[in-house]
């Protein structure tokens, strides 16, 4: 159910449809965040059936995130279509440098220049707000060469003004956490493959079967997973059942060594010298 937006969060909200309403038909990058899922739900208010949300499927998109995209794009009364993006064909990509992102957000948008073209939609709309600014993003780089449009960013939206109005707006996705791409938790330099995303994406849904955690990264390096999830989900894992399971689930699933990062995740942190403490999880249920 809608509320009404308190006078802040209405100008910029406002603003944001102002800008959208610019272009003659648009096209949304939609993953399944709140971001992006806000801006599909302006986009449509701007623009009805001359806005359309797309989402890029590949082995990078972590799994149940496609039928999130879907779900909230029906809840919207957005159309919605699905390309397939094959930027694991790219060696620019797979070859893991800090650059990545640049050649995946690249492969996205010339997919979705095309289908705007195909479509005869002028705009491709993304979910950049000012918070984002403050992280090192190459994917940037890639959607300002694309000439894609950020209304949120436009309109200065921070993430909590995002939040706020996707919940006054009775988005529910409104305080999902973030979930980047698959290829982010795999160390810079180690080369990105299908199986080791399959691997990854795997370990992530058993995890959150067996505990319930919700913000959750597992790294991957050398064939060792290392967990992380936000400080105040770390009580999940303390049980001894939990934590076997979990070493023999993943281990299943062909990592060699199973830790858990007993700082958590926390977003943009700075990992000292000595490096995060871990502890193997087989250990920590002994």
């Amino acid at each position: 159910m809608e509320e009404s937006l308190p006078p802040g969060l209405q100008q910029k909200f406002d603003a944001a449809i102002s800008q959208i309403r610019l272009s003659k038909g648009a096209v949304v990058a939609l993953s399944a965040g709140v971001d992006s899922s806000l801006v599909a739900l302006l986009a449509h208010k701007a623009l009805g059936d001359h806005a359309v949300a797309v989402t890029g499927v590949s082995e990078s998109l972590p799994p149940h995130e496609l039928e999130i995209a879907k779900e909230t794009a029906k809840a919207i009364g957005i159309k919605h279509l699905v390309v397939q993006t094959d930027e694991l064909q790219n060696p620019e990509y797979t070859s893991n440098r800090a650059d990545r992102c640049y050649h995946c957000k690249d492969t996205l948008y010339r997919e979705l220049r095309s289908l705007a073209d195909g479509l005869g939609l002028e705009a491709i709309l993304d979910g950049t707000q000012i918070d984002d600014l403050s992280d090192d993003r190459p994917g940037f780089i890639a959607a300002q060469e694309a000439g894609v449009k950020s209304p949120l960013l436009i309109a200065s939206f921070s993430k909590a003004d995002v939040r706020e109005t996707a919940r006054l707006l009775g988005l529910s996705i409104w305080d999902k956490p973030a979930m980047p791409c698959l290829s982010s938790r795999i160390t810079h330099g180690e080369e990105v493959t299908a199986n080791k995303l399959g691997m990854i994406g795997q370990a992530e849904l058993r995890i959150k079967e067996l505990t319930g955690v919700r913000n959750l990264r597992v790294r991957y390096s050398n064939s060792s997973a290392r967990i992380q999830v936000a400080p105040e989900e770390r009580k999940l894992f303390f049980d001894e059942a939990v934590m076997d399971q979990v070493d023999r689930t993943l281990k299943q699933l062909g990592f060699m060594t199973v830790t858990l990062d007993l700082k958590g995740y926390v977003r943009k942190e700075r990992t000292p010298a000595a490096g995060p403490l871990l502890l193997p999880m087989a250990s920590l249920s002994k």
